[in-house]
């Protein structure tokens, strides 16, 4: 099932996950199996035409993917979304290209103790189609 609240309870799993912590205006959305979140995104630092979304999952479906950033376009009217993860985190780096996402620069030290890759993914690019319906 896919939910948007209790959005505390998301942003606090997703940072748990990725070492970070959210500071409100946020919105969330997780996909939870069983009663247990098992993957969700925090969506902040909205500017219109872009937000920077956080994922975390220990499981990641298609659909709450389409759903993320069916929310992002339709929504949140964004072109683009913008995602951050740890330059040693290959797993996230393979899933971020995978929704088409792309590398568009580094930040040194943004997690502390480790650099932080810039990704970016165009409406346009998404590879799932935001009409397409399923998992």
């Amino acid at each position: 099932m896919i939910v948007s609240e209790p959005r505390e309870d998301i942003a606090a799993w997703v940072g748990g996950k990725i070492g970070v912590s959210f500071e409100p205006p946020y919105t969330a959305l997780a996909h939870v199996d069983r009663g247990r979140i098992i993957a969700g995104y925090v969506f902040n630092v909205w500017t219109e035409h872009d937000v920077e979304v956080s994922l975390a999952a220990d499981r990641l479906s298609v659909t709450l993917m389409r759903e993320a950033f069916r929310y992002v376009v339709d929504q949140l009217g964004c072109r683009r979304a913008t995602f951050r993860t740890r330059a040693d985190n290959i797993p996230a780096q393979r899933a971020l290209e995978r929704l088409g996402a792309r590398l568009e620069g580094r930040q040194r030290a943004y997690f502390g103790d480790c650099d932080a890759l810039l990704y970016g993914i165009m409406k346009e690019d998404f590879p799932y189609g935001l009409n397409t319906q399923g998992a």
